[in-house]
């Protein structure tokens, strides 16, 4: 059953979809009964680019599944400064929070676009993983976070800005399954600690040069990953 964006009651994961536990690796080959009573208490909701999924400093009570749309996580300077820890698309799931001691959001999530998400409740994870199977899933998925975040580390550290914008868009297509990457240029610089007029500078370069090739308003494609692969490493 293919999830359904229009259906706005809570409760819903039973109605709408087979696929939000799917969405969570480590709760995926449960038994049917344990899954069942936990879509049984899991909602949807629809929200729109702009709204935020929840603020820093908030209460971490569920998993996010976002089953369509994008979303961005940040966090701010004190003077306003934004800096972006990730952006989340299709059935990506934030779920890091879960486990923190402190059990609130270091970050904000914010609608990119019209989002639709789906809530596991917090409580009902953390039931799950006292079987030790589910406990090991959830060893490798911190593991593959870890990893996650040290290339994140290693795009800031590439001190020439071309080449970390390169760097970025090559993590990006990594981690897509689109046909192309649609990202503002204000978001990128968020991501890469650069100021937008220099990513925007150095966009143009890339695509002046073939490596990236511009799709309408926001959306860039790799024509060659292989060749912007060497020009990063070289």
């Amino acid at each position: 059953m293919k999830f359904n964006p229009n259906c706005q009651k809570p409760n819903t994961c039973e109605e709408c979809t087979d696929r939000c536990i799917k969405d969570i690796a480590f709760l995926y080959g449960l038994p049917e009964e344990k899954q069942i009573d936990i879509l049984r208490h899991s909602t949807h909701k629809t929200l729109r680019r702009g709204d935020f999924v929840f603020h820093e400093g908030d209460s971490v009570e569920s998993i996010v599944i976002i089953k369509q749309g994008q979303v961005k996580l940040s966090t701010y300077e004190a003077d306003g400064r934004e800096n972006i820890i990730g952006i989340f698309a299709d059935n990506d799931t934030i779920w890091e929070g879960v486990f923190s001691g402190e059990r609130t959001y270091p970050y904000s999530a914010v609608c990119l676009t019209k989002t639709y998400c789906c809530y596991i409740r917090r409580v009902d994870v953390e039931s799950a993983i006292s079987d030790p199977k589910v406990a090991l899933k959830v060893i490798h998925m911190l593991s593959n976070k870890l990893h996650d975040a040290n290339e994140r580390s290693r795009i800031l550290s590439i001190s020439e800005p071309v080449k970390r914008v390169a760097a970025f868009l090559i993590y990006r297509e990594k981690r897509s399954d689109e046909p192309y990457i649609t990202l503002r240029l204000d978001d990128i610089a968020g991501s890469v600690g650069l100021r937008a007029e220099t990513v925007s500078r150095n966009v143009r370069k890339l695509v002046t040069d073939g490596l990236i090739e511009k799709v309408g308003r926001s959306g860039f494609r790799i024509p060659d990953f292989e060749r912007l692969n060497s020009f990063v490493e070289d």
